[in-house]
């Protein structure tokens, strides 16, 4: 008997029969894993929305007890007057119905930022109830659920770090950001208070440049929030995934504690660190002595024209006592990176690393 032999087309028809179930249920099983995979999402964690609302509700807190303590100074000044004036604190009865306005539109303002958050939970499909429950517990400085009896594998405890060194980065940007912003305002006084201002283009060249710094530095701190908000939900990510969930044990625990060596990069950190800080101190430091100075020049112990001006003995005994920290702070600074030189040497390491 003669055996037939298989064409080509038969064969592949064959091999096409017995590889596509064994295909199907491969991509059965992958679609299987990723679905198995969950994704966190921002708008739908109700301890989002209690991280914006908390310190919302705080500060509308804050405002209703100033409102009312004025009200109280206003009645009070009402009932009785004296001739007697206390230099050395704010004069409350001579014209707060400014500050009353302003603390009223603040109010409106929290008021109505704090009903769209809750719109947006609502819109979202995260229940009040689960709301409220979020803000008691960061109230009470609870720890978040599922973060309890969680054994860090290596990606989060790196997320972890990076959005450490995020949230360091945005607190710098924003001290940055503050300090320039003061000094703006300083220039500004100063350039416009000469008579001939409008011809001085370097006065003027110098206030668009500090300017840009700010915006940049704006920038800086929208882009740094947005970094934040990333790693966040990635972290977040991470924790509903994690294969060490509620102390479950895996291959890729990692509980070593890293030791970093002290060789040129530490030491090129820690003298950067306080370098960073005396420069800071050292600024903020300034810009205080050009407040107080200006302070002095346009205050008046009439109790009216210097709630008038906005400077009264207050500003300035507060801005003395904030130069005098600064000192203290700066001193104490020095004093850190001088024994940072003497453990250096100690170290011997190389005297060119302390330097910035």
């Amino acid at each position: 008997m003669v055996r037939a032999i298989p064409t080509p087309a038969a064969v592949a028809v064959v091999l096409f029969c017995v590889l596509c179930p064994i295909a199907s249920a491969q991509q059965s099983e992958q679609t299987n894993t990723i679905s198995d995979e969950q994704h966190y999402v921002t708008v739908k964690d109700p301890r989002w929305y209690a991280k914006q609302l908390v310190p919302l509700r705080q500060e509308l807190t804050d405002i209703d007890r100033q409102i009312r303590d004025i009200r109280q100074a206003r009645k009070g000044d009402a009932r009785a007057t004296t001739g007697a004036v206390d230099l050395d604190k704010e004069p409350e009865g001579v014209d707060t119905h400014g500050d009353l306005q302003l603390l009223q539109q603040r109010r409106t303002q929290v008021l109505q930022r704090i009903s769209e958050i809750e719109d947006g939970a609502r819109r979202n499909q995260v229940a009040p109830g689960a709301v409220r429950t979020a803000e008691e517990a960061i109230k009470e400085g609870g720890a978040p659920a599922d973060a309890n009896n969680e054994i860090d594998t290596p990606e989060i405890v790196e997320t972890k770090e990076a959005l450490r060194q995020e949230k360091e980065h945005l607190e710098r940007a924003i001290n940055e950001a503050n300090l320039l912003q003061r000094k703006l305002d300083l220039d500004t006084h100063t350039v416009s208070s000469n008579p001939e201002y409008t011809l001085q283009k370097s006065g003027k060249a110098k206030l668009t440049v500090t300017s840009n710094q700010i915006a940049e530095k704006q920038d800086e701190i929208q882009q740094t929030g947005q970094r934040i908000a990333d790693l966040e939900e990635h972290l977040q990510d991470l924790r509903l995934n994690s294969p060490n969930k509620n102390g479950a044990a895996g291959d890729e625990v990692s509980n070593i504690i890293k030791v970093e060596e002290k060789g040129e990069a530490y030491w090129r950190k820690q003298f950067a660190e306080v370098h960073y800080k005396i420069r800071m101190a050292q600024s903020e430091l300034d810009i205080l002595q050009r407040e107080l100075n200006e302070g002095l020049l346009i205050y008046d112990p009439n109790p009216q024209k210097a709630m008038r001006e906005n400077v009264t003995r207050k500003d300035i005994n507060a801005h003395r006592k904030a130069i005098e920290d600064k000192k203290k702070k700066l001193a104490e600074l020095r004093r850190q990176l001088s024994d940072l030189e003497d453990e250096l040497r100690h170290a011997g390491g190389d005297p060119g690393w302390s330097r910035e």
